[in-house]
C-alpha cells in the first residue's frame, strides 16, 4: 500500500483534532475540492469515510496506530510517503543488504538510496556490518502500525472475494485462492492441467488483472503459494511442473527451487518431500527427473 504526501498530511491533521474538509483544507493550504480527493483516495484504503463534511478515520487497529504515531511525530511522512511503506515492511524485522532491498523491493537504487539518506537522518534505520533493519525501538509505534498493516493487506484486498487467502500482492496485480470462480486468471497450482500435469484441487488460484501467464509466472506464482501454504503435497506439484520445464526456468532462481535442486539429488531437507516421494508421483504424470 502507497501513500502520497498529501494523504499522511491530510491523516495528521485528523490525528489533531481537525475533522472538518474546511478545516483540513485551511491547515493545508489547499483547496477544498483537492481534500475531498485526497478523502476519495483514502476511502478507497478504508482508512476514513466522509459523513457530512466530517472525515471519519476508520477504527482498525493499524489507522489508529497511525494516526496515534501521527499526533505523537510526523517527520517521518516524507520517508513512508510513495514507495516508503513497502521498504519499511520489507525491512520491519529481518537485516537486508542494500543489494537484497533492491532486487526484492523492486525499487530503482537511487529511489532506494535517497529513502535510505533520509531516513538514516531520522533514525529509522539501524545498520550493522553492511545490513539495514527498522529501528523499532526508537519507533515503537510506527513499529506497530507496520505489523498491524501486514496483518491487514494479508488478509483484505477490495479485488477479490471475501475469505480468500491471499499470497502476494501490489497495487498493480494480486495472486490468490478461493473456492469461487472469478473472472481472473487460473494461475500455480491450478494452471497445471493446462501444462500437462492435470491435477485436481479444492480451490482455485487467480491473478489479477486477466491476462495471458507465461509459464515463468505460473512457476512464480506457484512460489508464491508453496511459500505461504507449505503442504508437501503442493510441494511434490511445483517439482514436477519445475522439472518438466527445467530448461524454460534456468533464470530464476528461489530458495525453494534451490531446495528442490537438493531434494532432487538425494538430499533430506525438512518441509520438503522425499525423493521416493518425488518418482512416484513423477511417473504417474510420465516426467523423468
Amino acid at each position: 500500500m502507497r501513500f502520497s504526501k498529501t494523504e499522511l498530511k491530510v491523516l495528521e491533521q485528523l490525528a489533531l483534532g481537525r475533522k472538518q474538509v474546511s478545516e483540513v483544507a485551511l491547515a493545508l493550504k489547499k483547496d477544498k475540492s483537492q481534500i475531498y480527493r485526497i478523502i476519495k483516495t483514502l476511502e478507497k484504503k478504508n482508512f476514513v469515510t466522509l459523513k457530512n463534511k466530517e472525515i471519519i478515520p476508520s477504527e482498525a487497529t493499524h489507522v489508529q496506530l497511525l494516526l496515534q504515531q501521527l499526533s505523537f511525530q510526523s517527520s517521518f511522512i516524507e520517508d513512508i510517503s510513495g514507495c516508503g511503506m513497502e521498504l519499511y515492511n520489507y525491512l520491519l524485522d529481518t537485516p537486508r543488504t542494500a543489494q537484497e532491498i533492491i532486487k526484492n523491493t523492486k525499487l530503482r537504487p537511487s529511489t532506494f538510496f535517497l529513502k535510505l539518506k533520509t531516513g538514516r537522518s531520522r533514525s529509522l534505520f539501524k545498520t550493522r556490518d553492511k545490513t539495514y533493519v527498522f529501528n523499532k525501538k526508537l519507533y515503537p509505534r510506527l513499529y506497530e502500525f507496520f505489523t498491524e498493516l501486514r496483518k491487514y493487506e494479508e488478509s483484505f484486498d477490495r479485488r477479490i472475494p471475501p475469505g480468500s487467502v491471499i499470497y502476494y500482492k501490489t497495487d498493480k496485480e494480486i495472486i490468490f485462492s478461493t473456492k469461487a470462480e472469478c473472472d481472473a486468471s487460473l494461475t500455480g497450482l491450478s494452471a497445471y492441467t493446462d501444462q500437462g500435469i492435470k491435477i485436481f484441487t479444492i480451490d482455485y488460484t487467480y491473478y489479477l488483472p486477466k491476462k495471458k501467464l507465461s509459464r515463468k509466472d505460473i512457476l512464480m506464482h506457484s512460489l508464491y503459494r508453496c511459500e505461504k501454504d507449505k503442504s508437501i503435497q503442493n510441494r511434490i506439484l511445483l517439482t514436477l511442473f519445475y522439472v518438466k520445464y527445467k530448461k524454460e526456468f534456468s533464470k530464476i532462481h528461489h530458495e525453494i527451487l534451490d531446495n528442490i535442486n537438493k531434494v532432487l539429488k538425494g538430499n533430506k531437507i525438512e518441509g520438503y518431500p522425499s525423493l521416493s516421494e518425488i518418482r512416484d508421483r513423477a511417473e504417474v504424470y510420465d516426467i523423468k527427473l
